[in-house]
């Protein structure tokens, strides 16, 4: 059925959700799962270098904190997940990178950090569920 998985990851209680979905399936149908944290871009017009500098050291702040919160995760588990990160529009670069990966099955939590989320679907889980190339669960909060 499903043999490989990636989680849109952001830290987020519904990327959390999402991530122990993908665990779950994952050990049940023996498949690989990854995660991914995509980064926007950086501010379209900085007024300084230091500016983008600052942003650009805020993003890899937080993405170290998701990639140690996904170890975490994995350790307990027991079960690898490699996560990586990716600049661009989130729903996006993750329905490119789920075709590049071969990726089978895309999980996402319903709702993440933006405060411009639908009151059925969030925009990056519907942009996501419209364009992927594959099969798409979107995990609603517990």
């Amino acid at each position: 059925m499903y043999k490989n998985i990636l989680v849109g990851y952001d830290g987020s209680e519904g990327s959390i959700n999402a991530l122990l979905r993908a665990i779950t399936l994952a050990k049940a149908l023996h498949a690989k799962v990854s995660a991914l944290w995509v980064k926007s871009s950086l501010p379209h017009y900085p007024e300084t270098v230091d500016e983008v500098q600052e942003e650009s050291e805020a993003a890899n702040d937080f993405y170290l904190l998701r990639k140690k919160e996904v170890l975490q995760y994995s350790k307990k588990y027991k079960i690898k997940i490699p996560i990586e990160l990716k600049s661009g529009h989130a729903s996006k670069t993750i329905v490119d990178y789920a075709l590049k990966k071969n990726i089978d099955l895309i999980v996402i939590g319903n709702k993440g950090h933006s405060g411009l989320w639908g009151n059925l679907l969030g925009h990056t889980p519907d942009k996501i569920s419209e364009n992927a190339h594959c099969s798409v669960l979107i995990v609603r909060e517990k």
